[in-house]
């Protein structure tokens, strides 16, 4: 019976861990998020390094997402104008072609 019991404290254990990990809302710095709605909102500050590293194969960087430089060629590209590496960098990002354009 006490085996019994402590197999199933374990695994609540295990659970909480598991749940508390998965909500605490803390992004990992490799994380990318891919929900095109948050691109308006998000700070340069508030992205990951990998979202950072992906938006700058776009052209952007800190001065230019928060609107102290000019932003980036594309910016006013079609998606068919990006180059290979530009569209698999959208595409990370979330965008596909319907919802670029539409930007």
């Amino acid at each position: 019976m006490k085996k019994r019991i402590a197999v199933v404290l374990v695994m609540m254990m295990s659970v909480a861990l598991l749940f508390g990990c998965a909500t605490s809302g803390k992004i990992d710095a490799d994380s990318v998020r891919t929900d095109i709605a948050m691109w308006e909102e998000a700070g340069w500050e508030d992205m990951t390094a990998a979202e950072q590293a992906l938006w700058g194969k776009l052209g952007w960087d800190a001065d230019s997402w928060e609107g102290e430089a000019k932003q980036p060629a594309s910016e006013d590209k079609y998606w068919n104008q990006l180059n290979a590496d530009e569209q698999a960098a959208a595409t990370a990002l979330g965008y596909t072609k319907a919802t670029w354009d539409e930007e």
